[in-house]
């Protein structure tokens, strides 16, 4: 399995800032979607559509925004990383982590890539690297 192809992959589809974390024979990456203008405006006009609140709220701490952006983050990269298995004929599985309401314009992601077959528990391994 290449590393470096897979890296370049994540980079050439957008992703950034893609981190190596050790882990035994496996590649474990880190890297971060970040969302453009128009994602950020369409996630600020999804809140304010359907925000309850009769006043309306801070779009940047509104549930609704937080949502529209952590399911658009999920969807693109689970796009990005099928692709990745396809043409690498590997296996990946990748996690997300909740966006930060203080600076939202990226969501963080970790995800480990391996050989087809091989048995591989990603809640192990997070649990590893951040003992």
């Amino acid at each position: 399995m290449d590393k470096e192809k897979i890296i370049r992959f994540l980079l050439d589809n957008g992703l950034e800032d893609v981190e190596e974390l050790s882990y035994e024979d496996l590649v474990v990456l880190r890297f971060y979607f970040d969302f453009d203008d128009s994602e950020l405006n369409a996630a600020r006009a999804y809140a304010n559509d359907e925000s309850e609140e009769e006043e309306e709220s801070d779009p940047w701490y509104n549930e609704y925004y937080l949502t529209y952006l952590s399911e658009l983050a999920v969807d693109s990269v689970g796009e990005i990383v099928e692709d990745l298995m396809d043409e690498l004929n590997i296996e990946a599985q990748y996690t997300s982590y909740e966006i930060d309401k203080e600076n939202c314009d990226y969501s963080e992601f970790v995800a480990v890539f391996y050989e087809k077959g091989k048995a591989v528990d990603l809640d192990e391994i997070l649990e590893k690297i951040e003992a």
